[in-house]
């Protein structure tokens, strides 16, 4: 009998070594399919081509890596939006937006950028909306040494590409920036990475969250933990935050601790039915919204 337990449990300890060295080496996986693009995809038409007068733009960022951006000028535009990606896509697949913020910013220059390590951008590290400050920042200076000092910037993220700038913001890195339009931003590369691990993978958040976080940390010196929430305490840029209701990526009660916690002019817009921001049915309460943020931003 004494054998016999011993033998249960030395077979339960096997199984929890095993399970263990499952979970370590499948978070390990997972993190560099997170940290690294393996390979720079080719240049691809889209609807930029077709429709506008566009040209490539390009600056080199502090790690002396260059980052490419997609330029739609305005003739004597004083106004330029800049238009941030969300993780894994690139500027192109922005396109769908263009249209949109045609109508509402007609005389305003709209550009486009490819994140490091994303479309043409040169690199294969990616930055989590942490170290993306860095490239916020370069192209923010780009536009003021392209079109002057009092030249009025508007920027607008998706996801990733919303914490970027926010964190830009709350480290108080941005210029001449009237505005952000935040869409579908979370509170920090942990959380939305620990909730798409439930959401996806069906697999318990610890402790995979705590192993991908440190494999990230030691590997690439980016700590994942890093909040947005706390970053926007000091944000002074108005600021307007969009979500969708019934988002599949992103749970909308993180944009409510964003919004709670953001010091400065805020506005908090929730899209009920539409998936996208270009999808919106602009009802009177909407049209609302934004002209006054608009006009607020543009005084």
């Amino acid at each position: 009998m004494k054998n016999k337990k011993s033998y249960k449990g030395l077979l339960a300890l096997t199984a929890i070594g095993a399970s263990a060295a499952t979970i370590i080496s499948l978070s390990n996986k997972f993190s560099k399919r997170l940290m690294y693009r393996h390979h720079k995809n080719e240049d691809k038409p889209s609807i930029l081509e077709a429709k506008y007068h566009r040209k490539n733009v390009y600056v080199k960022n502090q790690q002396d890596i260059q980052l490419h951006g997609i330029l739609l000028e305005k003739e004597n535009a004083d106004t330029t939006l800049l238009i941030a990606h969300p993780f894994g896509l690139e500027a192109k697949d922005m396109a769908l937006y263009v249209p949109y913020f045609e109508e509402h910013l007609p005389t305003a220059n709209i550009l486009l950028i490819d994140f490091c390590a994303h479309g043409q951008s040169d690199g294969y590290i990616r930055g989590f909306g942490i170290k993306d400050v860095q490239d916020i920042v370069i192209w923010n200076n780009y536009i003021l040494d392209t079109y002057g000092k009092n030249h009025k910037i508007i920027m607008y993220g998706k996801e990733v590409g919303a914490n970027a700038i926010l964190n830009a913001s709350g480290k108080h890195l941005l210029k001449n920036v009237q505005g952000i339009i935040s869409d579908g931003a979370f509170t920090s590369p942990y959380d939305i990475i620990g909730y798409r691990i439930v959401a996806d993978y069906k697999a318990p958040k610890y402790p995979a969250i705590f192993l991908i976080a440190q494999h990230i940390k030691k590997a690439i010196h980016i700590d994942i933990r890093e909040s947005t929430v706390r970053y926007v305490r000091h944000n002074d840029i108005p600021t307007l935050y969009f979500h969708t209701r019934n988002d599949d990526f992103v749970p909308l009660k993180m944009v409510y601790s964003l919004f709670n916690k953001n010091r400065g002019e805020k506005t908090l817009f929730i899209l009920k039915d539409e998936k996208y921001l270009y999808e919106l049915e602009e009802t009177d309460d909407y049209k609302k919204t934004l002209a006054d943020f608009i006009k607020q931003i543009n005084k």
